[in-house]
């Protein structure tokens, strides 16, 4: 789990230089519009050491419902937490409602709110407070009559709208796509056009954000996690296997030159890489799919056994880091079996002579009694 981790954390490096770990942004955020709860940013910074959280506008559109909107902070500077993920949702979807964030605004925020109507964008408020406070991952908890968020009980007309029958269209167009989509959506899902991060706010009498730039995020190498089972035991087989997953949604390369395995031996119970062991089996995985294989041998006696992937995709950044399993073993000595030994039995012929022998024995007896 800490090799998981520290790849995860690598990776997400590379992704996003300023945003590489979470930390405390603050800034002023001027309110955007009366119609949906937005503010914008061209002054947030790291309050570690000032640098700039970046370097083009930051748009920052609230996604709970329960506490008061941040309108102006030109005065108090905002305080957010970022990548603050699942924890800047209060509802129960956890990872499932920060993917459907992330959907939501890929699919939706240039038509419903850059260019969109007043009905539009209030509409596509009510979303996010849906993802954000009611939402569990399952369709049935997408409810536009029932919960914390209920744009059926809204009259637009009170936030600057004129036509109260487009904004039931809108949410209702908003509303059905959410439920055929999201409980089957991923809950890596990220954007591949915006770049985007949920922010926690320091101030728990003002709503969560999501921060959006218009900014394709860098693409990232893909991820993988390895398992590996078996028996450590002479003449027994070990099998690996692992899932594979890209933050960009590029597909894996399963060819004869894409995701790399090695069986890996070694006297240490833990290493970084296949370089610290002995690599005593190797090859391409054939895709997240597949399974392979090694029977151990002789020679990895007392040795502990790891399984090591490095995934590849078709497309985008590509390989990611090697990530190897924890051990099995050590290896122990194979355990022959003994054949059991026979109990001797009498042949015919001997039952044969046996017969007036026990037949007089039996008369014996009959005459002392």
């Amino acid at each position: 789990m800490q090799k998981q981790i520290l790849t995860l954390v690598a990776a997400l490096a590379m992704a996003l230089p300023s945003l590489s770990t979470a930390a405390f942004v603050s800034g002023p955020v001027f309110y955007n519009y009366s119609d949906i709860y937005s503010g914008t940013s061209e002054d947030l910074t790291y309050d570690a050491d000032g640098t700039p959280y970046s370097d083009l506008p930051v748009l920052l559109i609230c996604i709970d419902h329960s506490t008061q909107p941040p309108f102006d902070y030109k005065v108090n500077p905002a305080q957010f937490d970022t990548q603050a993920g699942a924890s800047a949702i209060k509802g129960p979807s956890g990872a499932a409602g920060e993917a459907a964030v992330y959907w939501l605004l890929d699919q939706y925020y240039l038509s419903y709110y850059k260019t969109g109507t007043t009905e539009q964008r209030r509409a596509l408020q009510y979303a996010l407070w849906e993802i954000g406070n009611d939402y569990d991952g399952s369709a049935g908890s997408i409810n536009i009559s029932a919960g914390a968020s209920r744009p059926a009980s809204e009259n637009v007309l009170d936030y600057g709208g004129t036509d109260q029958a487009a904004f039931v269209t809108a949410y209702n167009t908003l509303y059905d796509a959410m439920k055929a989509s999201l409980p089957t959506l991923r809950t890596s899902y990220r954007s591949n056009t915006y770049t985007m991060d949920l922010f926690r706010n320091r101030n728990p009498a003002y709503q969560h954000m999501v921060a959006l730039i218009e900014r394709a995020p860098p693409n990232i190498v893909p991820t993988a996690e390895p398992a590996i089972s078996g028996t450590p035991q002479v003449g027994s087989t070990v099998t690996g296997s692992y899932t594979y997953a890209d933050t960009n949604a590029d597909v894996e390369d399963p060819s004869g030159t894409g995701s790399s395995y090695q069986f890996v031996t070694s006297a240490n119970p833990s290493i970084g890489s296949s370089s610290e062991g002995t690599v005593v089996a190797s090859g391409t995985t054939g895709g997240a799919g597949q399974t392979v294989s090694y029977t151990l041998q002789p020679a990895d006696l007392n040795q502990y056994v790891f399984f090591c992937v490095t995934p590849a995709a078709q497309t985008g950044a590509s390989p990611g880091l090697q990530v190897c399993t924890s051990p099995v073993g050590r290896v122990t000595p194979r355990v022959v079996q003994q054949a059991p030994t026979p109990v001797p039995g009498l042949g015919p012929w001997a039952l044969v002579s046996l017969t007036p022998l026990i037949a007089l024995l039996g008369i014996r007896r009959q005459r002392r009694s």
